[in-house]
């Protein structure tokens, strides 16, 4: 007892700081420490002899995890480097590169593959047999910190972050695609038919128990809605994945839903000349026509890729969705297409997405929880309606009173039309509007923009109004007792000028379509054909929703549109009602109806910036809000 404390004091006080200084001590030296502790010779000795071997081990098992770790490194560098040899893209363009002799290259990835992968092997085993062997654990987790010795290395290094970054992204997007294509196979229990908008909804204790989260743990607060529908389009596969991979495009064929969206980077273009392994990285604004629900900003990256000739799927999911703020998770979501004879495609949509519920007005919340609001059956239901207009305009039969110039332009015409509105509602679009009266109860929220180009837009000071109220009537039928009751009860900026039908373009398959354009005029008569303002209006409905749009235009536009020009400098001030299935104040525990959001744009010459805003201003708009609601209950 009395030799192992002698010893245990030694080595507590000084025995490191004498080892450090001589860890070979002489016979005389550890004669003099034995004596000292009063122990044993050969007790000095062995302790000497063990710490050596002791560090010795330390260092060889730390050197040891510093080579796993950069073994590990150059690994991921080979299969970065790797997968940019398999896709090489152009640096400049962004294109498909051409690599010579790709043959030779091939064969030096694979050699090298095979030589790190021993090497990987004969390293891990080293490294199992000494952490066993000392009972350390090695990390998992590789940082290979920068060398100041060897600056070239550590750049080195750091040059992969972006193929690495692109590697992952198609990892995520490889195993998004797959739990698509399981989604759009299965059926009965993972989903449950959606008596509401159409569609089916998912079951997410089946769900939870059959897939891992996409996207990690969900945040507080946030709840999860995946729809799912079904149709036949007259488009072909490879024309509708074209559509989506395009920004302009992809709006374009679902404007109303689309607030914004651009293409961030594309990391691929495909491959052999095709869309096949197409993937890039996107950021869209999603809406709700409505002030009470917030615009869904997504930041994500689209993937496509053919199954088979004539089947194609395209994912999207959601990247940087840990990030505190983001208020919308899109989970694996996307389409699944089969080609069918005389050009026609069969698409299963599936919608998933996960969202901060306290954002969302109670009177909104049942609707989009249902699917309704956001569900795959709105996105089929645009889609059906952008597929029937083209045909609408290309077909020589359909609406063969018109020339197809003229039927082409009123619809560019419309198109605008339809998303100027929409981006005054949700204020997207990336246009910058000031707020000059908030959403107080019965109050409408008012924004101002002030338009300075003059180019297809008004000059000056335009203000936005916009409220959204409850009705009890079932949305479709309050749709059409507004399309066909007397105007004049309801529409307190054009109901003396839009009378009759000058112009009237289905964009259905038959005249009785409620998807249609047409330019109105007044029974009043006119001194010259100049001083005639008329009405563009285009109606749009479906099981999920309707939309009536309208703006004032004169005759020189008209004479434009129907010679086929231009009208991109045609400026356009909209206003309109969008019609959605809802509750009252109580949301799921009132009473059904239907969400009405009115929304009026006026433009006001004399003031020159939102400041200037007067409060009887604001008074006007406000009653020309509360005009057009009280009409609206008039008609029901």
């Amino acid at each position: 007892m009395h030799t192992s404390f002698s010893l245990f004091c030694f080595v507590s006080f000084c025995g490191n700081s004498f080892f450090k200084k001589n860890p070979h001590p002489t016979e005389k030296e550890r004669t003099e420490i034995a004596n000292k502790l009063n122990i044993t010779i050969n007790k000095v000795k062995f302790w000497f002899q063990n710490r050596r071997t002791q560090l010795k081990s330390q260092k060889e098992r730390s050197e040891n995890v510093i080579l796993k770790q950069e073994n590990e490194q150059l690994r991921l560098d080979n299969l970065a480097m790797a997968e940019v040899l398999k896709n090489p893209l152009c640096n400049k363009c962004g294109a498909q590169a051409t690599i010579p002799d790709g043959s030779i290259h091939k064969h030096k990835v694979v050699i090298e593959n095979t030589r790190l992968k021993e090497e990987l092997s004969h390293m891990a085993n080293f490294a199992s047999h000494v952490s066993q062997m000392f009972g350390i654990p090695l990390p998992n987790k590789v940082t290979i910190p920068g060398d100041p010795l060897n600056p070239i290395m550590s750049r080195s290094l750091m040059d992969y972050d972006i193929p690495i970054q692109r590697n992952e992204y198609l990892v995520q997007a490889s195993r998004a695609m797959e739990v698509l294509l399981k989604l759009g196979n299965v059926n009965a229990p993972l989903w449950n038919r959606n008596i509401e908008g159409g569609g089916e909804t998912l079951n997410f204790v089946e769900y939870e128990r059959a897939f891992p989260p996409s996207l990690g743990t969900k945040p507080p607060g946030f709840i999860s809605e995946a729809t799912r529908a079904r149709s036949v389009v007259p488009m072909t596969s490879s024309t509708l994945v074209e559509a989506l991979l395009n920004a302009d495009q992809w709006r374009e064929m679902f404007i109303g839903i689309i607030g914004s969206c651009t293409t961030m980077e594309v990391i691929s273009n495909g491959t052999g000349g095709s869309r096949n392994g197409a993937l890039q990285l996107m950021k869209a604004e999603i809406q709700l026509i409505s002030p009470l629900v917030p615009v869904r900003g997504l930041k994500f990256i689209r993937f496509a890729k053919q199954q088979a000739q004539g089947q194609w799927t395209v994912v999207d999911l959601s990247i940087d969705s840990r990030i505190e703020g983001h208020m919308t998770r899109r989970c694996p979501s996307g389409c699944i297409l089969h080609d069918m004879p005389n050009g026609f495609t069969m698409v299963t949509w599936i919608e998933h997405t996960e969202y901060d519920e306290q954002s969302v007005s109670h009177q909104y919340r049942q609707l989009i929880n249902s699917g309704v609001g956001f569900g795959a059956q709105r996105w089929i239901s645009a889609l059906l309606r952008h597929c029937e207009s083209i045909t609408a305009i290309m077909s020589p039969t359909l609406n063969h009173h018109l020339l197809q110039d003229t039927k082409r332009s009123l619809r560019g015409l419309a198109q605008r039309m339809m998303s100027i509105f929409c981006g005054g509602v949700c204020l997207t679009d990336g246009q910058q509007w000031d707020l000059v009266a908030d959403h107080a109860p019965k109050r409408p929220r008012i924004m101002a923009h002030n338009y300075i180009s003059g180019f297809g837009e008004p000059m000056g000071i335009v203000t936005s109004a916009t409220y959204s109220v409850w009705i009890p009537t079932n949305h479709q039928h309050l749709f059409d007792m507004l399309k066909t009751k007397d105007r004049c009860i309801w529409d307190v900026i054009c109901h003396r000028i839009a009378a009759r039908n000058m112009i009237h373009l289905p964009l259905g398959q038959d005249e009785t379509s409620p998807n249609c354009i047409s330019i109105l005029y007044s029974n009043m008569e006119r001194t010259t054909e100049d001083d005639q303002v008329m009405v563009l209006q285009e109606t749009i409905s479906d099981m999920t929703g309707s939309l009536i749009v309208y703006a004032t235009i004169d005759f020189p536009t008209v004479s434009v549109v129907m010679n086929g020009e231009d009208i991109s400098s045609v400026a356009l001030l909209p206003s309109g009602l969008c019609i959605v299935p809802g509750y009252g104040e109580d949301g799921a525990g009132g009473e059904r109806g239907s969400m009405v959001t009115v929304g009026l744009q006026l433009l006001h010459p004399d003031i020159t910036t939102s400041n200037m805003i007067t409060m009887e201003t604001i008074i006007m708009i406000n009653d020309l809000v509360a005009r057009t609601v009280q009409g609206i209950i008039e008609i029901v």
